[in-house]
């Protein structure tokens, strides 16, 4: 989310998108509130699966996998609504499309930030279940998945 924010100096305010995951979105939820404070048009996409994105290799170890599951389902909407974001929940690509139009509206004509949960399923960054799945470094950070 705090590449939503750094970018709005040189853009001089028009609307800035951003991508990220939810282990991503729970490091830095509160740039929405600096968004919030300085009316800065950000549009922050969090791709939800529940999971930090190395789960896949400890499906193999039950005494661990605990450790890379968050709680299903979280509501990071919820969270940016009470820090003065629009918040959208989203499941299908339709639902999607509409949160950003909606949202990119609410950026550029009132300098109002959302941020948009695509809730998905852990599974789908697995190549085992749904090739090609991602390739995933296991250091975190913007370089950590790789696409094949």
């Amino acid at each position: 989310v705090q590449r939503g924010v750094g970018p709005q100096k040189p853009y001089k305010g028009a609307p800035v998108f951003c991508i990220t995951s939810d282990a991503g979105a729970a490091y830095s939820m509160f740039e929405l509130d600096t968004a919030n404070k300085y009316k800065l048009p950000v549009i922050a996409v969090v791709y939800n699966n529940n999971s930090w994105g190395m789960w896949p290799a400890a499906v193999r170890s039950a005494r661990s996998m605990h450790m890379y599951l968050f709680q299903e389902n979280l509501r990071y909407d919820k969270l940016a609504e009470g820090l003065g974001a629009n918040g959208e929940y989203v499941r299908t690509p339709k639902q999607f499309r509409d949160a950003l139009k909606r949202g990119y509206q609410l950026a550029k004509n009132e300098n109002v930030s959302t941020l948009i949960n695509c809730q998905a399923i852990k599974e789908f960054t697995s190549a085992r279940d749904y090739p090609p799945g991602v390739s995933l470094n296991p250091e975190p950070g913007v370089g950590a998945v790789a696409h094949r």
